[in-house]
């Protein structure tokens, strides 16, 4: 069972690994119909890959939201083109990637479909490949009408642009998109679900980074999964510490407690310390003995909201939850 460790640190043996529960960059909306202010309606079938601004701020986040002591970053994501596109990106921008053992180029993020590689890929924390598509179906429909709530409040000028710009069709659809998935994070089966499979990859990026993050070296491996997975984990494993007054709180009732939902380019930062001398890196048990644990969130709104607070996580939940994972798998 993993559990938080606070012994003193000796940074000449230390293996130090960054992981970063973030979500994928801004994707186009997909399908959608939308009334406009003469009555008419319009289905459009936008895709779901990253928009510009989104292949943007997945680049920044490499180069700027990486800790510069990092000298390889190792993306993990789901199985949609819009996480291989976003940690595509995140490695491009972060220029600390490792080479291709078939000559120089860059050691690939993604497949020929354009998904991340299945060596890469994480286990159910992308909405199809978790089981939840059913769940999300009145939830998609909740997204479209408040989508056509927002569209009914623009001017017709701009209701006019957005029959010709996708890109400002995306830009409205995530506003609603916010709105659906804040309704969706209360159902707690879906909640229930998208924990378990967050903290199942969490887990497994564990045991990677103990067996593939050397003493003295520094790495980062950033998990990309869709709106959901890493607020659910939240949701029932954040801990939450008053310093002022000691006082703890494990998960929240509502997302908004914790600042919303994770923003694009932002994450929730776990920074792993392992003491090689302490332990057996094959040896997950042996994390409670060897392995310092710090906390934080990147986004600078969230450090404001958290500001006089500790924030960290109970490895016990997250290995009950990982533990459920698994065996509904199995069974």
């Amino acid at each position: 069972m993993l559990k938080e460790n606070n012994y003193e640190t000796h940074e000449k043996m230390m293996a130090t690994t960054y992981i970063d529960l973030t979500r994928h960059g801004n994707r186009y909306g997909g399908p959608m119909e939308i009334t406009f202010y003469d009555g008419s309606k319009i289905k459009f079938d936008d895709s779901t890959d990253l928009t510009e601004e989104g292949r943007k701020d997945a680049v920044n986040f490499g180069a700027e939201g990486i800790p510069p002591e990092v000298t390889l970053v190792h993306l993990r994501g789901g199985d949609e083109p819009r996480h291989g596109q976003t940690g595509d990106d995140i490695v491009k921008g972060s220029e600390k990637f490792g080479i291709h053992k078939e000559g120089e180029e860059p050691s690939p993020v993604r497949d020929k479909a354009g998904r991340v590689k299945g060596a890469r890929r994480g286990q159910g924390v992308d909405y199809a490949s978790s089981g939840l598509m059913p769940f999300l179906k009145p939830f998609k429909q909740m997204i479209n009408d408040e989508l056509n709530k927002i569209v009914s409040t623009l001017s017709p000028e701009e209701q006019e642009k957005l029959k010709t710009n996708p890109e400002l069709r995306a830009k409205y659809r995530e506003q609603a998109q916010v709105f659906g998935l804040k309704a969706a994070i209360n159902d707690p089966k879906l909640a229930e679900i998208a924990a378990e499979n967050e903290a199942n990859e969490l887990l497994h990026v564990v045991e990677l980074s103990r067996r593939g993050v050397k003493a003295g070296e520094i790495k980062s491996i950033p998990i990309v999964g869709s709106g959901l997975f890493a607020e659910s984990l939240l949701k029932h494993a954040l801990v939450v510490e008053d310093l002022e007054t000691a006082n703890k709180k494990t998960g929240f009732e509502s997302v908004d407690e914790i600042g919303g939902f994770t923003k694009q380019a932002t994450s929730f930062r776990i920074k792993l310390m392992r003491d090689a001398e302490l332990g057996d890196a094959r040896n997950m048990e042996d994390f409670n003995k060897d392995t310092k644990v710090e906390y934080e969130f990147t986004d600078p709104e969230r450090k404001k909201l958290f500001g006089g607070k500790k924030v960290s996580l109970d490895w016990n939940i997250v290995n009950e939850l990982a533990n459920k994972f698994r065996f509904k798998r199995q069974g």
